[in-house]
């Protein structure tokens, strides 16, 4: 089960870097790779550890380690590739939205809804009572190739109780389909704790 999804990780994370080599564009609307950036360095300042619970077609794998760079940076790769959004193809297909509640809490939200097809039909951002008090950031990446068809649900928790935004955690889950091979169903779990006392 893990060489599935390594393979699975691995082909992403490949095609993502690839897709990402030299590009240089305004973010016209959330800077996906400031943020993935600030946190990793929060998380490494923090000396923080990982728990994961993976799921691959029924098959459950459980792992806790100490996070180093590399590490850290290839578990929230796949959240960069939402910065698509702000890729001058996409400039004028979101419509934005503020404040509106919430019915499964006491936060606010701000989505972004794609107007025409994207690879990113939606990103919402989940927050108190200021974007700056942000609690979590939901949304979906489908990605088609000449080697799989993907979707990706997306979620990245936060927790601000130490007087900064941190990540606590963060959800993947979703299907790939590779070429000549069936369905794979995925689920990645994923929680962090501070290392510092």
């Amino acid at each position: 089960m893990s060489r599935v999804f390594f393979l699975i990780c691995s082909c992403a994370f490949f095609i993502s870097a690839c897709n990402r080599t030299n590009q240089q564009y305004d973010k016209a609307y959330f800077d996906f790779d400031s943020l993935i950036n600030v946190q990793v360095a929060g998380l490494l300042k923090a000396q923080s550890t990982i728990s994961k619970k993976s799921r691959i077609n029924g098959k459950e794998d459980d792992s806790s380690f100490v996070l180093d760079s590399l590490k850290l940076a290839n578990e929230l790769d796949v959240f960069r590739q939402l910065d698509l959004i702000n890729k001058p193809l996409y400039r004028n297909t979101y419509q934005i939205e503020d404040g509106e509640k919430d019915t499964k809490s006491n936060l606010l939200i701000r989505s972004y809804t794609a107007k025409s097809p994207s690879p990113v039909p939606f990103v919402k951002f989940y927050y108190r009572s200021s974007p700056r008090e942000l609690k979590k950031i939901e949304s979906v990446f489908y990605e088609e190739n000449s080697l799989y068809d993907t979707r990706r649900n997306l979620l990245l928790e936060f927790d601000d109780s130490t007087g900064s935004l941190l990540l606590s955690g963060y959800q993947l889950s979703g299907t790939q389909k590779m070429i000549l091979n069936d369905t794979v169903n995925f689920s990645v779990n994923v929680s962090f704790s501070s290392g510092k006392q």
